[in-house]
C-alpha cells in the first residue's frame, strides 16, 4: 500500500511538472483534418461565396496544410487562429484571424484577389469574413436510398433546397417525371417542359471538384411514349419549312413493350408497320448552375441540363464540374428512344426508373460535362451556335486526354484527327450540343 501511495505522489507531481513546462493548445486536437472553407466579401451572397477543401496541421502553435490551391502558415493560441495563405511562390494573397468555437472557426481578414486579365496593376486586398466549418464524416459503408419524389422542379438553380443528402459511393433508386403525365405522389414546380428529380445534396462535393455520376439502371415505366411530328427550325432549311404539309391529325404515341423493350406506332399510309429497339435516356441530368444563375429546364449549359445525348443510358458514367456545395444533381426527361438533335422537338417522352451512383473528384474539374460509355470517352460542349460547340467539345477533349494520358498538343491532334468522332445532341432548344468522342480501344493502346 505504501508503494502503491508514493508512485501515486510521484505521477502527480510529474503531471504538474508537464503542465508548468509544456504549453498547451487546447484546440490542436480539434483544429487538424479536413475542414470546409468558406470565404465571403462584404458584397458577396451565400450562393457566391467561395467554398474549398481545407486540410490543417497542427504542430505545436504551428499550422500548415492548404486551403483549396493555396498553402497554409499559421499559429494557434489557445482557441485564437491566425492563417496566412501563400500562392505557389509563397507569397502572402491572404491574412485570415479568427476564433475556435464549439467545432467550428471563423473571423475576418483581408485577401488580394487575382488580377483581371490584362490588367498589369496589383488589386487591392478585400476585407473578407470567413468560416471552417467540420466536413460530414462518411459512413463507414456505402448506403442506398429510394427516394420516391415529393417534388419536382422546372429549373436549374442552387437555390431549390435538397431533396436528399448523400454521399460518395452511395446509390439512389428513384423515377423521373413525365410533363405531360399526372403524378398521384408529388408536387410539380415551375413551368414548361424539363422537369427533374432532385436536386440531391452530395456531401464533400465543392466549387473546383467533379462530381461522377453512374447510371446503373435506367428503365421507361409507362406503356406510352409521345412524339412530335414536325421538324424543329434548325434541322431543316427555311424553304422546306414553308413548303411542309404537316398532317395535323398524325398520331405520334407509340406503345412501349417493357418487357421486349421496343416501342411500336400506330399505322399510318406511308408506315404501316413501324417497330423500333427500344433505347431509354435521360434526356436531363445537371449540377446547379454557377452563382446565381438559374434557368429554365429545357435549357442546358456548362452545368448540363437538357443535354438530350441518346448515349446518356444506362451504364453510362458522366462528369460534371462542380460550382455549389453539393452540386445539387437532378435528373429528368426520359426518352425511350430518340434519333441525334432530338430534331421534331422531343424523343419518345416517357418517364422512367432510375438507379445511380456517384462519387467525387476532388481539385480537379474541366469546364463543361464529359461522359464515358463501354466504348467512348465523350466531351460535351454547350453554346450558342453549332460551330462554338464543337469548338468547346474538342478543345475539352483535348485538355482531357492530355491531363489523363499525358500527351503533348501534336500527340493529340494527330490522335483526334484520325480516331475523334462527333454526335450533334441537341438543335432545339435555347442552346446547342455537340460532343466529341474518341474509342476507348485506341486509348487502351496509350500510357495512362
Amino acid at each position: 500500500m505504501r508503494m502503491d501511495r508514493r508512485l501515486q505522489k510521484f505521477l502527480n507531481v510529474l503531471a504538474l511538472m508537464a503542465a508548468i513546462v509544456l504549453p498547451r493548445n487546447s484546440g490542436a486536437a480539434d483544429l487538424s483534418g479536413e475542414w470546409i472553407g468558406q470565404i465571403t466579401g462584404p458584397f458577396d451572397t451565400p450562393f457566391t461565396a467561395q467554398y474549398s477543401h481545407v486540410v490543417l496541421n497542427v504542430t505545436g502553435s504551428k499550422i500548415s496544410g492548404k486551403w483549396g490551391q493555396y498553402a497554409i502558415a499559421g499559429s494557434l493560441a489557445s482557441d485564437d487562429v491566425t492563417i496566412e495563405l501563400l500562392d505557389g511562390s509563397g507569397k502572402t494573397i491572404g491574412t485570415l484571424t479568427g476564433t475556435m468555437k464549439a467545432g467550428a472557426v471563423s473571423g475576418s481578414g483581408t485577401v488580394i484577389p487575382s488580377r483581371r486579365m490584362g490588367s498589369t496593376v496589383d488589386p487591392l486586398p478585400n476585407d473578407v469574413t470567413w468560416n471552417l466549418m467540420s466536413s460530414m464524416p462518411a459512413p463507414a459503408t456505402p448506403k442506398t436510398y429510394d427516394y420516391d419524389p415529393k417534388y419536382f422542379y422546372g429549373t436549374y438553380s442552387a437555390a431549390e433546397p435538397p431533396a436528399l443528402h448523400i454521399f460518395a459511393g452511395d446509390t439512389v433508386r428513384t423515377r423521373t417525371y413525365d410533363g405531360q403525365g399526372p403524378d398521384a405522389h408529388a408536387i410539380r414546380h415551375g413551368t414548361g417542359g424539363d422537369v427533374n428529380t432532385g436536386p440531391f445534396y452530395v456531401e464533400g462535393a465543392l466549387p473546383g471538384d467533379t462530381l461522377v455520376v453512374h447510371i446503373v439502371k435506367l428503365r421507361a415505366n409507362k406503356l406510352l411514349g409521345r412524339q412530335g411530328s414536325r421538324f424543329n427550325q434548325h434541322a431543316v432549311t427555311q424553304a422546306y419549312a414553308l413548303s411542309a404539309k404537316y398532317d395535323p391529325n398524325f398520331n405520334g404515341n407509340w406503345q412501349q413493350d417493357i418487357e421486349k423493350n421496343v416501342a411500336t406506332l400506330p399505322p399510318s399510309p406511308g408506315l404501316p408497320h413501324l417497330t423500333i429497339s427500344m433505347k431509354t435516356m435521360l434526356g436531363c441530368i445537371s449540377v446547379a448552375p454557377p452563382g446565381e444563375e438559374q434557368y429554365a429546364g429545357t435549357d442546358l449549359g456548362v452545368f448540363g441540363g437538357n443535354l438530350d445525348y441518346n448515349d446518356n443510358v444506362e451504364g453510362t458514367t458522366l462528369y460534371f464540374p462542380v460550382f455549389h456545395p453539393g452540386a445539387l444533381l437532378g435528373i429528368g426527361d426520359a426518352h425511350g428512344a430518340m434519333g441525334d438533335g432530338e430534331v421534331v422537338g422531343t424523343g419518345l417522352e416517357t418517364s422512367a426508373d432510375v438507379t445511380f451512383t456517384v462519387n467525387v473528384i476532388r481539385g480537379y474539374a474541366t469546364p463543361q460535362v464529359r461522359a464515358e460509355t463501354k466504348d467512348y470517352l465523350i466531351s460535351f460542349g454547350v453554346s450558342g451556335s453549332v460551330p462554338d460547340s464543337i469548338q468547346l467539345a474538342t478543345a475539352q477533349l483535348a485538355d482531357w486526354l492530355k491531363h489523363d494520358y499525358n500527351l503533348n498538343d501534336s500527340e493529340v491532334a494527330l490522335l483526334l484527327g484520325d480516331v475523334m468522332k462527333y454526335d450533334i445532341t441537341e438543335l432545339v432548344d435555347p442552346h446547342f450540343d455537340v460532343v466529341a468522342k474518341v474509342p476507348k480501344s485506341v486509348l487502351a493502346t496509350l500510357n495512362k
